[in-house]
């Protein structure tokens, strides 16, 4: 007959707590950042400009070179708001080319209007 050895499960330790508790936040951390740098790496030019990371060190921590400001703020607002580095330039830029357009679409129909009213009294 085959006799079952069992191990006796001792609780772990006050350190073994800290320590598996610091892996594990650790670990969902570095989960996160991988994340963060493959929606990174997805922009194009980016890559050679983009900081060098340590295992563990978060991606927002990190001080980033005006054009890799630049290129994340243009090519993913969302993504750079997350990382704090939005200055809202290029929000503004798409802001007033909107109004720019609307401006000239205004202009070009009370030119519409005007030449329509004009060449309906002949």
């Amino acid at each position: 007959m085959m006799q079952l050895m069992f191990e006796e499960v001792k609780p772990l330790s006050g350190l073994e707590t800290k320590i598996a508790k610091v892996y594990s936040i650790n670990e969902s951390v570095e989960d996160e950042q991988r994340e963060i740098e493959v929606r990174l790496n997805k922009i194009q030019g980016l890559k050679p400009l983009l900081p060098n990371r340590k295992y563990g060190q978060k991606w927002e921590d990190l001080e980033y070179v005006i054009s890799a400001r630049s290129l994340i703020e243009k090519s993913d607002i969302p993504l750079a708001v997350y990382l704090k580095i939005n200055s809202g330039y290029w929000e503004k830029i798409e802001k007033t080319e909107k109004s720019r357009f609307k401006y000239f679409d205004e202009i070009n129909k009370n030119i519409e209007k005007l030449t329509k009213k004009r060449f309906s009294n002949f």
